[in-house]
């Protein structure tokens, strides 16, 4: 019995389309090519990703970035952000500050360092009604004195830019280091047509997932660290403790093959596809467009988003993830020569019949954060959901994707995370620290 492998050709069977990660989309986009005979270790004329002096070290300076110290990451992202904030904190008492959209690696690099966070004001997005960017203006100057280090996440998982130039430069004029989550922008820069990246604003940090959006496989990710940043040895350090010892040659040639195809790509053919596309969608779905042209969003006032992906799921259409309100879809970075099922995909969305859908707002999904509490000397056991209210998580509540926790580990339980919580599983999403409708809490203060 092989279950994985099984499931796999089913699948295959079905002659899928991707609107989902990872960014070669079933292998349609880019070169990669990759061959078995490939996935070797460090013999002689190879090299050591741990400490790289011939072919890896010449293939990671092709990543460079003016003011820049770039390295392939074989772990994904999350290593990439877990290292980057245990090599920059605990040198003093200062705090991280964090956005209260940040994925869930965030939470645990905090946690495996014993680091407290400061969570930035938010803004919701008017278009999707999930956190968009961090209020500047709602930040209390004195707040900033605690704080050493920033983690930003942009893009938002939804496409969702902001000025990322003018959110930097606040941080560096209160001596506050910028570490950037660029998970979802490894494209960024890649024309004039598509959002800048952290990068071109002298952030400090910069980690991207080239897999989500450029044609590599998955775990496949870059580091960017700038050459004056205090903390650069420590960071690569952890780079070295948290990753394999045995690092994919597999993995690092995509990663090579996706530079290359993002330092040559030509944009004209995406933006005539995506024309086309949206037309098509406007028949009958309602159509969110962000600033990242790669994402849309796809509604109906009749449908719940999680139905929408049910339907577009039996013309085998697969997307990146479903709310009640919507369905994300990642465009593939379509160009001349790829072997996507474009027209195909046209033929199956005009299949689907739909009543034509007005436009409306969205209330956000996401509850506001809660009365953090110590939890160090509680027992923690599991409880029925309905039954919580009043006691501490003892785990991250998360839906996944995107990974962004609707209740933090520590955060005291009310009324409207349960609300949430209920409406979450209702709808069938996977939620990450729930187990037969029941979760960790640490035992009430209150009880005997």
């Amino acid at each position: 019995m092989k279950p994985i492998s099984n499931q796999l050709k089913q699948h295959h069977h079905l002659n899928p389309i991707s609107l989902h990660v990872p960014g070669h989309h079933y292998g349609t986009i880019g070169h990669l090519n990759l061959k078995l005979k490939n996935d070797i270790t460090e013999i002689t004329g190879m090299d050591d990703y741990h400490h790289p002096d011939g072919i890896i070290k010449n293939s990671e300076a092709l990543l460079y970035k003016e003011g820049y110290f770039s390295k392939f990451l074989v772990s994904g992202t999350t290593v990439g952000i877990l290292s980057s904030i245990m090599g920059s904190v605990g040198y003093d008492d200062k705090k991280v500050a964090i956005m209260r959209n940040a994925h869930k690696s965030v939470f645990n690099a905090l946690e495996l360092c014993g680091k407290g966070a400061y969570t930035l004001p938010m803004k919701t997005s008017k278009k999707t009604g999930v956190f968009s960017e961090m209020d500047l203006d709602c930040i209390k100057v004195n707040d900033l004195k605690e704080i050493g280090i920033v983690v930003i996440t942009y893009p938002n998982y939804f496409g969702e830019c902001f000025d990322i130039e003018r959110v930097i430069s606040f941080f560096h004029q209160h001596d506050i280091l910028v570490i950037v989550d660029e998970a979802h922008g490894a494209h960024f820069n890649i024309s004039d047509q598509f959002p800048d990246s952290a990068t071109k604003f002298d952030a400090d940090i910069v980690i991207q997932s080239y897999h989500k959006t450029l044609p590599a496989l998955t775990m496949s990710s870059v580091v960017h660290i700038r050459d004056d940043y205090p903390f650069k040895d420590n960071v690569l350090h952890y780079l070295t403790m948290l990753q394999s010892s045995s690092p994919s040659y597999l993995l690092m040639e995509g990663l090579e093959s996706a530079h290359q195809f993002y330092l040559n790509y030509n944009d004209e053919l995406f933006f005539e596809r995506r024309s086309e596309l949206i037309k098509v969608l406007k028949v009958q779905f309602g159509v969110i467009e962000v600033e990242d042209p790669l994402k849309l969003m796809i509604y109906h006032t009749d449908y719940k988003g999680t139905e929408l992906q049910q339907i577009l799921e039996t013309q085998h259409i697969y997307t990146e993830l479903s709310n009640e309100n919507f369905v994300l879809f990642v465009l593939p970075l379509w160009h001349e020569g790829d072997a996507y099922l474009f027209d195909d995909l046209i033929h199956r969305l005009s299949v689907i019949k739909l009543e034509k859908s007005d436009v409306k707002h969205f209330e956000s999904l996401y509850v506001g954060p809660g009365e953090l509490l110590s939890v160090n000397v509680m027992n923690a056991k599991w409880l029925n959901v309905d039954r919580c209210i009043g006691y501490v998580v003892a785990q991250h509540i998360i839906p996944y994707p995107p990974g962004i926790p609707v209740v933090l580990k520590g955060e005291k339980i009310n009324g409207d995370h349960i609300e949430c919580i209920h409406h979450l599983m209702q709808l069938g999403i996977h939620i990450q620290g729930i187990v037969d409708g029941r979760i960790k809490v640490f035992k009430n203060i209150d009880e005997n």
